[in-house]
């Protein structure tokens, strides 16, 4: 059980780990933008400590159903692509057959293969036209193979992540109704604690370099955060 979570993770790193990172970012960018703009510590350009809330909420969700949805259609998109690739590959192997052959022992001269050995396993490998169709994809085209990716599960798992990680900078508004600026400080505190999270996962599932996972993350986070607040602070001087 534990094995199959772990591989689930890893299959799904990046859809996570992007995931996760813009939906901290993009709720943190809300609550940003409004406290940099603020007119004073107790008040957000007139808004309710309420309605503050509801539009992270809100604007998480939006924007989490639109990651999810937006790399379901690209990866049905790589995988229509490759398909049609794909397709011409067999052609071309079944009317110019000596032309892809001689293209396959190219290939693999250039990755060290001497002429004899490269004709070699040409000869073996071209036996399957299905392999060689695939290996041309592979090492001729250089194609990354899409088929066996589920779209709709790597939808699901961007949303997952976004959603789970980006409500992180909002906890403290959820129970902190009184003082904006107290809860916009617990909200930096969440959103850089939740961003080390996102990069202890991502060690965890890479099994190395720690330092390194956990700083990526932070670094490009906080950037996009500094960006947010920044843009706020702009409205207010002006």
């Amino acid at each position: 059980m534990v094995k199959d979570i772990s591989n689930l993770f890893e299959e799904y790193l990046r859809e996570i780990v992007y995931g996760g990172n813009d939906g901290i970012v993009t709720t943190f960018a809300v609550v940003a933008g409004f406290s940099g703009a603020a007119l004073d510590g107790n008040q957000m350009l007139g808004l309710s400590f309420l309605t503050v809330l509801l539009f992270g909420v809100a604007n998480l969700f939006a924007d989490g159903l639109s990651m999810g949805l937006g790399n379901v259609l690209s990866i049905k998109a790589e995988q229509d692509v490759y398909k049609k690739e794909k397709e011409k590959t067999r052609v071309a192997i079944e009317d110019d057959h000596q032309n892809e052959y001689n293209k396959a022992i190219d290939v693999l001269q250039k990755k060290g293969f001497s002429n004899e050995d490269s004709n070699s396993l040409v000869k073996i490998f071209t036996k399957n036209k299905d392999y060689w169709v695939s290996w041309m994809m592979d090492y001729d085209l250089k194609v990354a193979n899409p088929e066996n990716t589920n779209p709709y599960l790597t939808g699901i798992a961007t949303f997952t992540s976004f959603v789970f990680f980006g409500i992180i900078p909002l906890i403290p508004f959820m129970f902190i109704n009184a003082n904006t600026s107290y809860a916009f400080e617990l909200s930096m505190i969440s959103t850089f604690v939740a961003l080390i999270l996102l990069g202890v996962l991502k060690w965890k599932v890479i099994g190395h370099g720690l330092a390194r996972s956990v700083a990526e993350i932070v670094f490009i986070g906080g950037i996009a955060a500094v960006v947010a607040f920044s843009v706020g602070l702009l409205f207010r001087i002006a």
